[in-house]
C-alpha cells in the first residue's frame, strides 16, 4: 500500500506450483516495485534477483505472467541448486481496491483468500468464515488460492530476565509482542532494548478479548500464586499456545488450583508446563529459545506459519 501510495506501480509474485522440493511453501510471496524495491523472498537468495527483474518487465508490459524457473525452465541460465523447478505468478494489475481489502481484513485479524486466475484475469479477495478451517494455500486447476490468516501474536506477562530474553527474541523473528509486567526491572530491561510494556498490575479485559486462535501466551511468573486467575481467564480464549513457567511440583499445584475453580483436565491439558522445548533450562538464553521454539513448532502443526 505504501507503494501505491507513492504512485508507484507494482507487482505482487506469488509461488504456486513445486516440482520436486523447495525452500518456501506453496503461496510464499514477494512485493517488487517499478523501482527495483522488494520484499519477502521466495527462495534462499539464488532467485530473488531474478525475480526482481523479471516483475520489472511485467510491470512493464502491464500484462500478469506465469513463469517456471528451475527443472524444465526457458531461462537455463538460472540454476536451483535444489534441482527442483518453480512456477511463479507476477501479477500487476492487483489494484488498490483488493489491496485496501485486504489490508482491512489483516488488521481487523480475519483470515481471508486470494483467487488468482492463472491464465489471465482479476484476483479477488473472499472472507473466510470463523469455522472455515482452511489454512494452506492451493492450487486448483487454474486458480490459486493464497489463503492468509492473522499473524501469530504473542502476549507476554510476568516479569524477570527470561521474559525480557524471550521478548527481544521474538522481535526479532517478526513476532507481533504484548507485555505486561509491573515489576521495575524488568520494565527497565524492556525500555531499554526498544520495546514498550504495560506496567498495570492486572491484565485488562480487553487484552484477553484480543486473543485469537492466532495467539500464544506465555507467563512468566515467580509469585505463582497469582497465575491461577489469570489462567483460569485465558482458557476462556482458543490461543493455539498457552506457556507457563514453573517445575512440575509447581505445575502439580497450579493444577490442583485451577481443578478448585472449576477447570476440567481437558483445559487443563492445554497448558505447556514444564514450558519449551529444552528439558532442565535454567538460564534465559535456553529459556527464551526453548519457549520460542515450541511455540513456533506449534504454530507450524496448525499452518499459522510457514
Amino acid at each position: 500500500m505504501t507503494w501505491h501510495r507513492e504512485g508507484l506501480r507494482t507487482a505482487l509474485v506469488t509461488l504456486v506450483g513445486i516440482e520436486g522440493a523447495a525452500p518456501r511453501a506453496l503461496g510464499a510471496q514477494m512485493a517488487v516495485a517499478e523501482d527495483g524495491r522488494s520484499f519477502g523472498y521466495l527462495s534462499g537468495g539464488c532467485l530473488e534477483q531474478a525475480i526482481v527483474l523479471e516483475a520489472q518487465d511485467v510491470i512493464r508490459s502491464g500484462k500478469n505472467r506465469l513463469v517456471r524457473y528451475g527443472r524444465g525452465s526457458r531461462y537455463i541460465d538460472i540454476k536451483l541448486p535444489c534441482g527442483s523447478g518453480l512456477d511463479i505468478y507476477f501479477d500487476c494489475t492487483l489494484g488498490s481496491e483488493p489491496l485496501s481489502t485486504m489490508a482491512v481484513y489483516a488488521a481487523a485479524r480475519k483470515s481471508f483468500v486470494l483467487r488468482t486466475p492463472l491464465t489471465g484475469g482479476e484476483s479477488q479477495v473472499v472472507a473466510l468464515a470463523r469455522d472455515d478451517k482452511r489454512r494452506v494455500s492451493a492450487r486448483e486447476g487454474d486458480v490459486f488460492s493464497r489463503v492468509f490468516v492473522p499473524s501469530v501474536r504473542l502476549l507476554l506477562l510476568g516479569s524477570g530476565p527470561a521474559l525480557s530474553a524471550l521478548a527481544l527474541l521474538a522481535k526479532a523473528v517478526g513476532l507481533e509482542i504484548e507485555i505486561w509486567s509491573s515489576d521495575a526491572a524488568t520494565l527497565a530491561n524492556i525500555s531499554e532494548a526498544g520495546l514498550e510494556a504495560c506496567a498495570q498490575p492486572r491484565l485488562s479485559d480487553s487484552a484477553i478479548d484480543r486473543l485469537d486462535s492466532s495467539s500464544a501466551v506465555v507467563l512468566v511468573f515467580h509469585e505463582h500464586d497469582v497465575e491461577p486467575e489469570i489462567i483460569a481467564r485465558l482458557l476462556q480464549r482458543d490461543c493455539f499456545y498457552i506457556g507457563v513457567l514453573g517445575n512440575r511440583g509447581v505445575h502439580r499445584q497450579r493444577v490442583e488450583a485451577l481443578a478448585a475453580l472449576g477447570i476440567d483436565g481437558a483445559e487443563l491439558s492445554r497448558l505447556r508446563a514444564p514450558v519449551g522445548s529444552i528439558q532442565g533450562a535454567k538460564s534465559k538464553a535456553t529459556l527464551a529459545v526453548g519457549i520460542l521454539a515450541e511455540l513456533m513448532a506449534e504454530a507450524k502443526a496448525r499452518n499459522l506459519v510457514a
